[in-house]
């Protein structure tokens, strides 16, 4: 691994370990909380599995997410995030057989702990400290799609580019959650 790819690994961990500080003490009634109505969220189905709304973000199936997005919860994003970490990782790393409307997301904050962990390192992080030299340079190649001419290094990036967004937006999430009582309250001028 060379320098500049060390320093992309290490960004990954420095931003897990400010991630996982920021989730400390993240409860249930937190982890669903829909600010608004019509949040997307996560939920049981019929069959009693649960499973992130929207399918992912591309409810449409084209891989086109609806504009406007809708709002989405912390247990949301967390779902959402957990499926970036397998669904890139299963396909960069392992031989993209994992169906991601198959996979249960966490039903609870507690859960969400464990998911996160697993996805994050056993799709994700432990196979990018073993990602050969030159893969980085490669294309990524047709099971990527669109990506498909993409080098491993663009699709690092976009994987920590999506994992810095969703964290970061989760810790906005937990800040609005803790200030809730005082939501709408401004004055003539101020946002409410």
């Amino acid at each position: 691994m060379d320098r500049a790819e060390r320093s992309i690994v290490d960004v990954f961990d420095r931003g897990w370990a400010r991630f996982l500080r920021r989730l400390d003490g993240l409860g249930d009634e937190e982890y669903f909380w829909e600010p608004v109505d019509g949040a997307w969220s996560v939920r049981q189905s019929p069959d009693g599995r649960w499973a992130i709304d929207g399918a992912g973000g591309f409810p449409s199936g084209d891989g086109t997410p609806p504009d406007p997005m809708p709002f989405t919860t912390i247990a949301w994003r967390i779902g959402h995030l957990g499926l970036t970490f397998i669904g890139f990782g299963d396909r960069l790393f392992f031989d993209g057989s994992v169906a991601l409307d198959e996979v249960a997301v966490p039903p609870s904050a507690a859960a969400s702990a464990r998911y996160l962990e697993y996805t994050y390192q056993d799709y994700w992080r432990e196979k990018l400290e073993e990602f050969e030299d030159e893969r980085w340079a490669l294309p990524v190649g047709p099971v990527f799609g669109p990506y498909a001419e993409h080098s491993g290094t663009d699709l690092v990036l976009h994987v920590l580019d999506e994992f810095i967004r969703q964290s970061a937006e989760i810790g906005v999430l937990r800040d609005l959650y803790r200030h809730r009582k005082q939501l709408g309250k401004g004055g003539e001028g101020s946002p409410a």
